[in-house]
């Protein structure tokens, strides 16, 4: 039996990352070691904490992966009822075609006036976060992964809100549940064994969505309406305070004291508990998001029933990543994509390992 858990073992370490010493039959699980070095243990931790971005990771791959558009049919979801055909950028990681596997997916959500190609760029001018993205994935940092960058502007254009689009990054859950979900996981391979409703309920845990700014918004509000669809949850630099359920004077009086007891009343309504979700934030020191970011987190740690918060390992539910002198701008996306999409793999491995070890 022991021998047959650590094939199993082994075979998930080969999809997620590389061993640092061949298995024997002494070899004990604990022994497994996952690329770069981390371990993976039944009751190991995974260290947190901000890294710098690598020159040469900037720099294309020698194993790249692709940005192309998906188009999909979605509707308003608002007064107008109209029915519209919007599209995202996609990236598919090396290797994807030539392979019979599944692959996690990375819902992505710009922030006020962006778009698809804020973080990717244009499909004949990518950024190197794309570039970031290929290095992790050839050397093992991370699991290939599927990418969705979307937008909550309807027909992809950028629109004139008087709530810096607070009510669009919360109207998009319906968008994102409805349309977007659905079309894309039928069309690309993921761990949803189909586009039920069912199938993409027990997908979850390899379901991420993150977001930059008002994408964070987004992020947010995704835990207080799609906890169905998604286990980890990634806001850049962006709180819930900026939503729309703040009211002016809360907001001046910097009263923090009803946003954590929003999201729990939230998730509780969904049907889920403290158990079923990770948050990951990450924001700047001298970014001006920080001021609001730090008053969310702070009251979300005064309800531990629901939010375990975590500074040096991931133990709890939630943790802040602060990076220093960090601002509100295109190369803070760049460091916490890569700082934060290999924690995440990290999580989605292990969990992948301690499942494999219970049912068999």
């Amino acid at each position: 039996m022991k021998k047959l858990i650590i094939v199993i073992l082994l075979s998930t370490l080969i999809l997620v990352g590389c061993t640092t010493r061949e298995l024997s039959n002494e070899t004990d699980i604990e022994e497994l070691v996952f690329q770069p070095c981390q371990e993976i243990q039944k009751d190991s931790s995974i260290p947190l904490g901000i890294q710098t971005v690598p020159t040469d990771y900037m720099k294309p791959a020698r194993q790249q992966g692709k940005v192309v558009r998906f188009d999909y049919m979605t509707n308003t979801y608002d007064y107008q009822g109209r029915v519209m055909k919007k599209y995202a950028y996609v990236y598919i990681p090396y290797g994807y075609e030539t392979s019979a596997e599944r692959y996690d997916v990375v819902y992505i959500m710009h922030g006020h006036t962006g778009d698809v190609t804020s973080f990717p760029g244009e499909l004949d001018n990518l950024t190197d976060i794309k570039n970031v993205i290929d290095h992790l994935t050839e050397n093992k940092e991370m699991k290939p992964m599927l990418m969705v960058f979307a937008s909550y502007y309807h027909d992809n254009v950028d629109m004139d809100t008087d709530d810096y689009d607070a009510s669009l990054t919360e109207a998009f859950g319906k968008e994102l549940q409805n349309d977007l979900i659905p079309q894309f996981e039928n069309a690309y391979r993921t761990y949803a064994s189909s586009t039920t409703e069912e199938d993409l309920i027990a997908s979850r845990d390899h379901r991420i969505f993150l977001g930059f700014s008002m994408g964070a918004v987004t992020t947010w509000y995704r835990m207080m309406d799609s906890m169905r669809y998604f286990r980890y949850y990634v806001p850049f630099s962006g709180s819930l305070y900026w939503g729309n359920y703040a009211t002016v004077d809360q907001y001046e009086r910097d009263d923090p004291s009803w946003i954590a007891q929003l999201l729990e009343n939230a998730i509780t309504a969904q049907g889920y508990t403290a158990d079923d979700f990770y948050v990951l934030a990450l924001t700047g020191t001298k970014d001006f998001a920080y001021r609001t970011v730090k008053m969310q987190i702070e009251d979300m740690k005064q309800h531990p029933d629901m939010f375990h918060y975590d500074s040096d390992a991931v133990k709890g539910n939630f943790t802040l990543l602060l990076a220093e002198n960090e601002e509100h701008d295109y190369h803070a996306k760049r460091l916490y994509i890569f700082n934060a999409l290999p924690i995440l793999s990290q999580m989605i491995a292990k969990r992948d390992m301690s499942s494999s070890a219970i049912h068999y």
